[in-house]
């Protein structure tokens, strides 16, 4: 676990162009508390090597690769490592034998696994089966499920003290009240992405979720 320090302000860039990028990017402040994600869309659209650009912005910033891998765990770990990802996120709805083959390449390369948790019933059950917990679990509503399915909050505090060695992260559709509804609940981690990178100022966004954080 490279994260000892939580709670973290985590932005996630779910984008398509690299002027994009540059432009929303250089208006984030270093920070300590702050992670970068280099989301699947602006993964699929600039490829993997955006993850290495985002480091040249923020040499010293924990940065994500939201790669939400369903095969091929460990290949795809190896691919992150390449760009000096710091964390690869895998989907919770790949096979056991994929999960388990991208955590023991995490161990290997010293790299960490986060569990997206997005669509998967039963996160609990799925956990169990594990023979080792990711470092971050990702509790994750997806874009397309906003105003249909709640944050399950109430599964926060379940995990939270059954694996103390990991840290929980909420990421959907969060603005300033909810991010704070997840950090009340357990949250270790806030997972932004509309709220700052559509934001007006970004950097005054940013400030307010970090504010939430302290």
């Amino acid at each position: 676990m490279q994260l000892r320090s939580p709670p973290y302000l985590q932005i996630a860039l779910d984008l398509i162009y690299e002027r994009d990028v540059d432009r929303i990017v250089s208006e984030i402040p270093q920070s300590t508390t702050i992670l970068l994600e280099a989301g699947t869309p602006l993964i699929k659209s600039l490829g993997i090597s955006i993850v290495k650009k985002l480091k040249k912005y923020h040499p010293k910033t924990y940065i994500i690769a939201d790669m939400k891998t369903l095969d091929v765990g460990e290949i795809e770990v190896f691919i992150a490592d390449t760009q000096k990802a710091n964390a690869v996120a895998i989907s919770g709805l790949a096979s056991l034998d994929t999960i388990e083959s991208s955590l023991r390449a995490g161990k290997s390369m010293k790299i960490d696994i986060i569990l997206d948790l997005m669509n998967v019933e039963d996160p609990i059950s799925l956990l169990e089966k594990l023979s080792r917990i990711p470092e971050i679990i990702l509790f994750h509503r997806g874009i397309d499920q906003e105003g249909n399915k709640e944050h399950p909050w109430e599964i926060i505090a379940k995990i939270k003290s059954k694996y103390k060695e990991s840290l929980v992260a909420v990421a959907g559709g969060l603005n300033l009240k909810t991010s704070s509804k997840a950090l009340s609940n357990g949250a270790d981690i806030i997972v932004i992405g509309r709220a700052i990178t559509q934001s007006k100022d970004i950097s005054q966004s940013v400030e307010e979720f970090l504010n939430l954080l302290n």
